[in-house]
């Protein structure tokens, strides 16, 4: 590929047929901030406007994938601002990926690392994952005392079920790649180093079939998912809401290390 843009938090690449979005904080494991979110959505809706582009695929660079929120700078604020904060970049994310689901492209998921939180949620809104077999997925909101977000209380009951999503969200549940596609919750799992070759040869496998027929039956597949909108607001808020309590705030000042 070809690198045609590069910004601080995406870079954007193409080929004939496909735009990658690479996640690029990887010193801050790739944590989706508010600037990340926009720029992938920005990156996405342009893809869109292509008309010669298929697949849009996402994927990180480094150790992770997404390690999750940018939980340090939310720490980096006082208490009382950090639902303001929070609501901020959630709702962000959510557009996001709100906007994964509705696209009339294919969205792969590269799951080239490690996996947390609203990392989960974007591989989770993608219609096709790859992932390392050694890839440690993840919820962890519980560790820093939060709620889901990104979806993933939406998605994983839906692929997994209730106690699994129980087990994965409060429990502490981590996943390898490979189990990740044993719960359903991956397509496929490739060693490491046989990944980067493997993503460019599944995104040539959808170029190559009716791509026509992409977007049809990922709106058919879609449609039972109608109140998915409403649920990531009551995502938004909860997560809000949950940021202002004193166990959650000692629980995000200590991962971040204040």
């Amino acid at each position: 590929m070809t690198q045609t843009e590069n910004t601080l938090a995406v870079r954007v690449e193409h080929r004939p047929g496909v735009v990658r979005l690479v996640l690029q904080r990887p010193a801050e494991g790739n944590a989706l901030n508010l600037q990340m979110a926009r720029e992938a959505l920005t990156a996405l809706r342009a893809a869109e406007a292509d008309p010669n582009v298929y697949l849009l695929t996402l994927t990180g660079e480094g150790r992770f994938f997404c390690g999750g929120g940018d939980v340090r700078s939310m720490a980096a604020r006082e208490p009382e601002l950090r639902p303001e904060f929070l609501s901020t970049l959630a709702e962000a994310a959510h557009e996001l990926a709100l906007a994964m689901t509705q696209s009339r492209l294919l969205i792969l998921a590269g799951v080239n690392g490690i996996v947390a939180g609203a990392g989960l949620g974007l591989m989770l809104n993608s219609d096709w994952v790859l992932v390392t077999e050694d890839a440690p997925l993840m919820a962890a909101y519980a560790r820093i005392g939060l709620t889901p977000d990104t979806g993933v209380s939406y998605w994983l009951p839906r692929l997994v079920g209730h106690q699994r999503a129980v087990d994965l969200t409060l429990g502490g549940r981590r996943l390898t790649g490979s189990e990740a596609v044993d719960w359903g919750l991956a397509n496929r799992s490739v060693p490491a180093a046989e990944f980067a070759q493997r993503l460019t040869e599944t995104e040539d496998r959808f170029l190559h079939g009716a791509r026509h027929a992409l977007f049809p039956t990922k709106q058919l597949l879609r449609s039972e998912h109608d109140g998915y909108e409403a649920h990531l607001k009551a995502e938004s808020a909860k997560i809000a809401e949950l940021s202002g309590h004193p166990d959650s705030i000692e629980l995000v000042d200590r991962f971040a290390g204040k």
